[in-house]
């Protein structure tokens, strides 16, 4: 992989903070939904999985085929670690998950799964016809997009808990601009994080659930976060945000059986 120079964008009004701004800075891969089909080992919202001959399509608890979210080909995709060279990362979820009166994580499960890279991507299922009697007339992603990454470096968002690492808290207040904005107003307009990603700082609506809780602190690294989004015909709920979390060295293993899902809405 190519070396990254840690290079972050920094607002003029931000200039005097640039030491804690690169201090703080972590890679991420920015995601861009583009309205094509993808192939099946490619990265992608929707359509349909990569799945070889030795895979089942994941189950709910119920019983029913749950809907394939989102894949992430790690071989198109430039992290640097923990994150892995290749292989490609599947998200799911179950078919009741998306009805408004079931959008909480804890009433929603959902399956992370990955499949290690084999040397080629030529023995896979074609066969999907299982999955026509679901109905994703609701689903949140209305159509199969497939994902261009772009990595950088970005600082610490607005609203993640470790801000107060970085940032005394007692100049979010203060007016930093000539129209008497402040740090904190300005911070938000420039790093509010409310994007497609993986890696990098989460976007939270209200506040970061990991806050007030050592164990859920835990879930460090953001694995992959979907905002709603008209213009690509991605909605959670009321403008909600699905993030996907995990703890960083599990993820150094490839070990993707612990996953934190955060669901949360306006």
């Amino acid at each position: 992989m190519a070396h990254i120079e840690k290079n972050i964008f920094i607002p003029k009004e931000l200039v005097n903070y640039h030491s804690s701004l690169s201090h703080s800075a972590e890679q991420a891969a920015i995601l861009k939904p583009v309205k094509q089909p993808a192939f099946l080992h490619e990265s992608k919202f929707a359509g349909l999985p990569f799945l070889t001959h030795k895979m089942e399509h994941p189950k709910d608890n119920q019983n029913r085929y749950m809907i394939f979210l989102a894949q992430l080909n790690f071989s198109e995709i430039q992290l640097a670690k923990p994150f892995p060279e290749d292989g490609i990362l599947q998200f799911y979820i179950p078919q009741q998950c998306y009805e408004k009166v079931k959008l909480h994580s804890e009433y929603c499960h959902f399956k992370v799964q990955y499949i290690p890279y084999s040397g080629h991507y030529n023995h896979f299922i074609h066969d999907f016809t299982y999955l026509e009697d679901i109905n994703l007339s609701n689903f949140p992603i209305q159509q199969e997009m497939k994902l261009i990454s772009t990595t950088r470096f970005e600082p610490v968002s607005a609203m993640d808990y470790r801000l107060n690492n970085y940032f005394n808290p007692e100049i979010m207040n203060v007016a930093i601009t000539l129209d008497d904005r402040s740090f904190q107003d300005v911070y938000l307009e420039s790093y509010l994080a409310a994007e497609h990603k993986i890696g990098g700082y989460p976007y939270f609506i209200h506040q970061d659930f990991r806050k007030n809780s050592a164990y859920l602190q835990r879930y460090d690294t953001l694995l992959l976060q979907i905002v709603s989004n008209d213009e690509q015909n991605i909605m959670w709920g009321d403008s909600g945000i699905i993030s996907f979390f995990i703890n960083s060295t599990k993820l150094a293993q490839c070990d993707f059986s612990d996953i934190y899902f955060h669901i949360e809405e306006y």
